[in-house]
């Protein structure tokens, strides 16, 4: 999730594949915490800002994108990061901003406004596929780590695109027309089994099987327009939750109905961008907002909601 920038300097803020680490980018280098209990892993200092930070589950490999008012790279280079040798070991260079990527053990998946390009991840990547978008501003993509399944806008609005990559140029391509309006969430579980969507208008979630493409849950979100930050499925995928500029948290059961509203709400102390996913233990909710606060949000089975944890993460330190 990339941030317009504030006080404290944040420029990204995102998940790893299993949601047991999340990332921060800054004015100044990157942090990583461990996600439930809350820990700080590590704090790397650059010379400048960082836009991007692409984690491959807890491996020592980064992808790393300059931002902010002053880039520690082009912002439109790819930077892949050791960790244990605190040093590049490859850097893929595009034609335009970078706006996301994705990777798995082989492969590295590069984004920018209007491309999604595919490249072996080795020493001298080399582009395998590229895939022509919509105007694709949030960089929407998801790449599922084991059975290679990428997804992206296709170049009609509110359409998804779904290809295997690891079939290579022979990938036979499947489309979703998810929405009427522009996309702004996609989201796989993590068996890849399921694909959450989202529009711009931010009322409804709807839910794909990623083999058939069948509609398989329409969700409410709520009637109003709202700005949908971040959804999440839970590890066996009978949850969802989703947070947005609505200051709330909204939390679905996915029990086999095809339509259902939120099972349970909690009500958030701001409307700023936040990632969600979901806990270590049973109900718990995390939090992670760009206003530089950790929340782990609990409920029980009367649905009542309450918030467990509190943590400043941004003045954590690695102790």
């Amino acid at each position: 999730m990339k941030l317009p920038g504030n006080k404290d300097g944040l420029l990204f803020l995102g998940l790893n594949q299993d949601h047991s680490c999340f990332a921060c980018g800054d004015e100044t280098g990157i942090r990583i915490f461990n996600s439930d209990p809350i820990k700080q892993l590590q704090h790397q200092t650059f010379s400048n800002g960082i836009g991007h930070v692409e984690m491959l589950f807890r491996c020592c490999y980064l992808a790393l994108v300059g931002g902010g008012g002053s880039p520690t790279w082009e912002t439109n280079k790819v930077i892949v990061w050791e960790d244990q040798i605190q040093q590049p070991v490859c850097e893929i260079t595009v034609n335009s901003d970078v706006l996301c990527v994705k990777l798995k053990r082989d492969r590295i998946v590069v984004v920018t406004l209007t491309e999604v390009q595919v490249y072996t991840l080795d020493r001298s990547p080399k582009v395998l596929l590229c895939y022509s978008t919509c105007d694709n501003p949030r960089g929407l993509t998801q790449l599922h780590t084991t059975s290679s399944l990428l997804v992206f806008p296709s170049v009609d609005k509110g359409q998804v695109c779904l290809v295997n990559i690891a079939e290579d140029a022979q990938a036979q391509m499947r489309m979703i027309p998810a929405h009427a309006n522009n996309l702004a969430v996609l989201e796989l579980n993590m068996q890849g089994t399921m694909l959450a969507t989202a529009s711009d208008k931010g009322t409804l979630i709807r839910i794909f099987d990623t083999q058939t493409c069948l509609l398989l849950y329409e969700l409410r979100r709520g009637a109003n327009k709202a700005h949908i930050f971040s959804i999440a499925f839970n590890r066996i995928s009978n949850l969802l939750c989703v947070t947005s500029d609505s200051k709330t948290l909204h939390i679905f059961s996915l029990d086999g109905k095809s339509t259902s509203r939120s099972v349970t709400k909690y009500a958030m102390s701001s409307s700023l961008p936040a990632l969600c996913c979901f806990g270590n233990e049973d109900r718990t909710v995390i939090i992670v907002s760009s206003s530089g606060y950790y929340y782990k949000i609990r409920w029980n089975d009367k649905g009542e909601t309450f918030k467990e944890e509190q943590f400043k993460f941004l003045l954590m330190t690695d102790d």
